[in-house]
């Protein structure tokens, strides 16, 4: 794994966005490859008719161009602009997005993955895996879990 490369998982709740704000602002970004990633979930459907996305193709493609502009904004309003001119950005769907951004963090040879969590507690925190949970059983390099202020 290259501790060089970092993918940050770019929630778009609002919940979650202090977290990942805050450990942005007082990280030190110099000589570090950073990757803002948003996996969008994404479902397909199987009938006698054929096979369906939803979101649909172009629907993807619009969504796309939303997040990808919400994803640099708030990755402008955190890190150096030197830091952010050298940042990779991408949103992808697909239908397990922990998986994929696990997968990801394998191809580009990742050395660490930070998350932001709900931090699920309780009766839910016992039966409902996490996003973060599932990034953790699946990840090829260390993940750095962000609880909520």
């Amino acid at each position: 794994m290259n501790p060089q490369k970092i993918v940050i998982a770019m929630p778009t709740e609002d919940e979650f966005m202090p977290s990942i704000s805050r450990w942005g602002h007082e990280y030190v970004w110099t000589h570090k490859e950073v990757y803002f990633i948003h996996v969008a979930r994404k479902d397909i459907y199987v009938h006698e008719m054929g096979v369906d996305e939803i979101p649909g193709k172009v629907e993807q493609e619009n969504i796309k161009k939303q997040l990808l502009d919400f994803i640099k904004n708030k990755a402008g309003e955190m890190m150096p602009l030197q830091a952010f001119n050298k940042a990779h950005f991408e949103v992808i769907f697909a239908q397990s997005p922990a998986d994929r951004l696990a997968e990801y963090a394998r191809e580009i040879n990742a050395g660490m993955v930070v998350v932001a969590t709900r931090n699920k507690k309780g009766f839910s925190g016992i039966f409902l895996s996490s996003f973060a949970d599932r990034l953790l059983k699946l990840s090829p390099c260390d993940i750095l879990v962000l609880r909520p202020n």
